[in-house]
């Protein structure tokens, strides 16, 4: 798994960014281990820094899509994908991204073997936007998109439903668990 913070040039470095991505990342792994009994491998760094090329504003406000919950987050997918030769979906592995900038009504996802999420989650991630349980359990949910789940249809207490928020106390069903196993990205855990 490949995990970026990309920073607009106009946002300075701070250290606890990419340490709290990295602390959400391995709790992440170690959830995924005790309820799949698998996990995903993270590198050293876990988090790679990328030096956004434009400020905060223009991942904000650069129409990308015809939903604004999007920009922010597309926009930096693709500078991630044209700098660093990825693709969407990439057979190489599992990509995360977040992004310092959001803008109005502003989110992130998963699906395809990637997460996107904006400042809300990379603050949260740096302690500096509510409990920690809320940013593992968005994780946990956004890399079950990533790695093939759908949203469930009501609060049935799997971390694909607003259950996540009750984080750590929601668990995978058993056909979420055949599903990512038997997945596309279930060879992606070991």
């Amino acid at each position: 798994m490949r995990v970026y913070w990309l920073k607009p040039s106009d946002v300075a470095y701070d250290q606890r960014w990419p340490d709290g991505i990295a602390a959400v990342m391995r709790e992440a792994q170690r959830y995924y281990r005790q309820e799949l009994g698998r996990t995903f491998t993270l590198n050293n760094p876990v988090v790679e820094v990328v030096d956004g090329d434009h400020v905060k504003s223009w991942y904000e406000n650069t129409p990308n899509g015809s939903d604004r919950y999007w920009w922010s987050v597309f926009n930096m997918q693709q500078e991630l994908m044209r700098k660093l030769s990825l693709r969407a979906p990439d057979n190489r592995w599992i990509n995360v991204g977040e992004i310092s900038a959001e803008g109005p009504g502003a989110g992130g996802g998963g699906g395809g073997g990637w997460v996107i999420l904006c400042q809300h989650d990379a603050d949260g991630a740096a302690g500096v936007n509510g409990p920690m349980n809320r940013w593992y359990g968005g994780m946990v949910h956004e890399l079950g998109h990533a790695l093939g789940l759908p949203d469930s249809t009501s609060t049935d207490g799997t971390p694909m439903s607003a259950s996540f928020y009750d984080y750590p106390h929601t668990h995978f069903s058993q056909a979420q668990k055949n599903q990512i196993l038997a997945g596309p990205y279930g060879a992606f855990l070991s």
